[in-house]
């Protein structure tokens, strides 16, 4: 979204001035009283504009002023595009985490999910998606099995306001991540170890 098209819409109302004005600059000058308050003025020569350059002067500022004004106005309009950018976003991100939510307290589970703990999303070769609380780690210490004889999904945690949230594991490569959880959690994780490092190199 762009400032332009709202500071058109904007000069059309004539809230602002066009930017592209072809228009003369008018200087207004204060009216002249020659018997101001009724009494006479003896030297009227200081009451006219005794040089013209003057005039030019004044519509040098008012021209200038204008286009501060212009942009001003630009600037803080772009700072509300902005704003309104990153609620539309979050937005979206809200309604994305909120179709996936519901599509997690749904899948097929066989035992009773407590909050607090992690879950594992499995998909079947029938498309069945469901929920375990076998890591895919734990197909591989078998030593009967071969591996996971599913696809998995991901790990998410589920929250005690009934969310979930995405885990990070050694099994992400590949899967979908739309709502960036796991770059977050990553960034997240670096941030913490450079604290660390910086408070031991400190103390």
């Amino acid at each position: 979204m762009d400032s332009e098209p709202i500071i058109r819409d904007l000069v059309l109302a004539n809230i602002v001035p066009s930017l592209t004005s072809s228009t003369e600059t008018c200087v207004q000058l204060v009216e002249s009283d020659k018997r101001p308050f009724g009494h006479e003025i003896v030297n009227t020569r200081n009451d006219i504009v005794s040089d013209p350059q003057d005039l030019v002067n004044l519509a040098r500022q008012i021209e200038t002023c204008d286009a501060f004004v212009r942009a001003n106005v630009s600037n803080r309009l772009q700072v509300i595009v902005n704003q309104m950018n990153y609620l539309r976003q979050e937005a979206q991100r809200t309604l994305m985490k909120a179709r996936r939510d519901d599509e997690l307290n749904h899948c097929a589970c066989n035992l009773v999910r407590r909050p607090g703990q992690t879950y594992y999303q499995y998909e079947r070769q029938s498309g069945q998606k469901y929920m375990s609380i076998m890591h895919p780690q734990d197909w591989l210490s078998n030593s009967k099995s071969s591996g996971c004889p599913h696809r998995f999904l991901g790990a998410y945690r589920l929250e005690y306001d009934n969310s979930w949230t995405r885990q990070p594991t050694d099994f992400d490569d590949g899967l979908d991540d739309p709502l960036d959880e796991l770059k977050q959690q990553k960034a997240n994780d670096v941030k913490q170890n450079q604290k660390m490092i910086e408070f031991l190199i400190k103390s």
